[in-house]
C-alpha cells in the first residue's frame, strides 16, 4: 500500500496558497483544508508539544492497550494521490493505562486510523492557547534523527534506509517514531467542558465511592470476549459481594470530559483481599494500575436535584438505580497522597452502560441488569450515555439559573403554558386541525363521486 503517494516532498510555501478568509478561532472549527492544517501545525515545529494518541480500533475493544502519550517532532507536506497533505512525525507512543500501545498480538497497520489531541499557542489567534482533536491514518514507523546542523531538517526514514544511508550507528542512534497523514483537525478554542466542585454542588448530593472485589461484575467477560449481562437487581448483586467497603463521605473534586477526581479520606486498595494486591502493588499502585483495575472494581453512587432527575429521565430513562441517583462504573487512574489522612483519587469514566428494564411487563422477565452497547465498548469514555446526558442536564441548569430573574420568568411562563397545552391535549391523539382538514378532503370527496356518478 503505497499510502505516500508518489513520496514526492512538496515545500510548506508552495502548498500552502492564499487564504481566501483567515480562520475564525473563536468558535469549533473542523479543518481539513491543506493550507489551513498547515497554518496550525506551524507551531509544532517550534516548541514541544505533548499529545495523548489513541488507535481506533482498540478503543472500542480494551480500557488500556491502543492508548498513549508521545511528542509531537515535526511535520512536513507530502503529495498524495488525492491531493497534498500534512504528515505529522511523533514519538513511538507510551501507554499510559497500564497496557500497550502495540499490542503483540495486535500491530499496526499502514492505512490504520488514529487520533491524537494536544494543545498549543497560536500566534494567528492572538497568542491564545487552543486545543486540537485531529483524526490521521497511519502511514509508517520510522527513525528519526535530529539534524544539529540544521534542526528543520531532521532524518526521517525506514529502518533500511536509515541503515544504508548512516551504517548500524544510524539505527542505535535514530527514535523510533510514527509517520501519520493528518485528515482533519477540530479546533477548540476553549477547554473540553468540565465541572468543578462549586459548580457542581448544588445539583449532586451524598456521594459514596463502592470498592468491590474482584474487579466488580462488569469486569467479566462472556464465551466471546464481551461483557455479560447481569441477571441480578443491582441490590442484590451488591449484596453477593463478598469482598467490598463503603467509603463515605467523598469530596468530589471536578467531572471532566472522561475522568472524575475526589479526596476520601480511606484508601480503597486495602482490607480486601485477592492475589493481585500484594504489597509491591499497593506500594506502588500507579505502576500497576491493571492488577489494581483486575482486583478491584469501583462504583461512584450519588444523589442529583429534582431538575437533573427529570431531565435524565426524560433522555435515559433506563439508567440503574432509583430515579434520583447516578451509579457510575469507574476505572482507577491515579492515586495520590494527600496530607494525611486524605488521598486523591483520579477515575476514568468505564465506557459502558449499566441498564435496567423499564417496560414493566419485560422487567418481570428480565429484573436484572445489562451492558449498553452489548458488544463492544463506548469507543470514547465521555461516550458513556449516562456521563454524558449528567453532563449535559447540570450544563443547561447551569445555564438557566445564571439568567436575569426577569428572563427566568419569562422562560418559566413559557414551559407552563407548553405544560398546560399538554395537559390538555392528554389523551386526544388527532389535532383538532388536522381533523378539521381530514373532514373538509372526506366531504369533497364525496361531492367529486358524486358528480362522476
Amino acid at each position: 500500500m503505497n499510502l505516500f503517494g508518489g513520496k514526492k516532498k512538496v515545500k510548506a510555501a508552495a502548498a500552502a496558497k492564499t487564504q481566501s478568509s483567515k480562520p475564525n478561532f473563536s468558535r469549533i472549527q473542523v479543518v481539513s483544508k491543506v493550507e489551513i492544517l498547515n497554518t496550525l501545525l506551524k507551531g509544532v515545529r517550534e516548541e514541544t508539544v505533548t499529545t495523548q494518541v489513541s488507535r481506533l480500533k482498540l478503543k472500542a475493544a480494551s480500557l488500556v492497550s491502543g492508548r498513549g502519550e508521545a511528542q509531537i517532532h515535526t511535520y512536513s507536506i507530502y503529495k498524495f494521490k488525492s491531493g497534498p497533505r500534512p504528515v505529522l512525525v511523533m514519538s513511538a507512543p507510551r501507554s499510559t493505562k497500564g497496557g500497550n500501545f502495540v499490542p503483540a498480538d495486535n500491530p499496526m497497520e499502514a492505512g490504520e486510523a488514529v487520533e491524537f489531541s494536544y494543545s498549543m499557542e497560536l500566534p494567528e489567534a492572538d497568542g491564545n492557547t487552543l486545543f486540537f482533536t485531529a483524526k490521521a491514518t497511519y502511514l509508517q514507523t520510522a527513525l528519526f534523527i535530529p539534524n544539529s546542523n540544521d534542526p528543520s531538517k531532521p532524518w526521517i526514514g525506514s529502518r533500511d534506509a536509515t541503515e544504508k544511508k548512516f551504517g548500524e550507528g544510524g539505527l542505535r542512534q535514530g527514535e523510533e517514531c510514527l509517520q501519520l497523514r493528518v485528515d482533519q483537525i477540530t479546533v477548540f478554542p476553549n477547554a473540553p467542558e468540565s465541572y468543578t466542585a462549586d459548580q457542581i454542588g448544588p445539583y449532586v448530593f451524598s456521594p459514596e465511592l463502592h470498592v468491590l472485589g474482584g474487579g466488580g461484575v462488569w469486569a467479566k467477560r462472556g464465551g466471546n470476549g464481551y461483557f455479560e449481562s447481569i441477571p441480578d437487581t443491582l441490590e442484590k448483586c451488591l449484596e453477593r459481594v463478598e469482598e467490598k467497603k463503603v467509603i463515605s463521605p467523598v469530596t468530589l473534586i471536578d467531572f471532566g470530559v472522561d475522568e472524575i477526581s475526589m479526596f476520601v479520606n480511606i484508601n480503597p486498595l486495602t482490607d480486601i483481599d485477592h492475589d493481585f494486591l500484594t504489597p509491591s502493588v499497593l506500594k506502588k499502585p500507579n505502576d500497576n494500575l491493571q492488577k489494581v483495575n483486575t482486583a478491584l472494581g469501583f462504583l461512584l453512587k450519588f444523589e442529583v436535584a429534582d431538575e437533573i432527575k427529570e431531565l435524565m429521565m426524560r433522555t435515559f430513562s433506563q439508567k440503574v438505580g432509583k430515579e434520583v441517583e447516578i451509579w457510575l462504573p469507574l476505572t482507577l487512574a491515579q492515586v495520590t497522597p494527600q496530607d494525611a489522612p486524605k488521598i486523591r483519587l483520579l477515575f476514568q469514566l468505564f465506557p459502558r452502560d449499566l441498564t435496567q428494564e423499564t417496560n414493566p411487563q419485560r422487567r418481570k422477565e428480565f429484573p436484572g441488569m445489562k451492558f449498553v452497547p452489548p458488544f463492544t465498548l463506548h469507543p470514547n469514555a465521555e461516550d458513556q450515555n449516562t456521563y454524558r446526558k449528567l453532563m449535559v442536564a447540570m450544563g443547561q441548569r447551569m445555564k438557566d439559573d445564571s439568567r436575569p430573574e426577569e428572563e427566568k420568568n419569562k422562560l418559566a411562563g413559557v414551559q407552563e403554558s407548553i405544560r398546560t397545552r399538554r395537559e390538555e391535549t392528554r389523551g386526544k391523539y388527532v389535532d383538532e386541525n388536522l381533523k378539521k382538514q381530514f373532514s373538509a378532503r372526506r366531504e369533497a370527496r364525496k361531492r367529486k363521486d358524486a358528480a362522476g356518478g
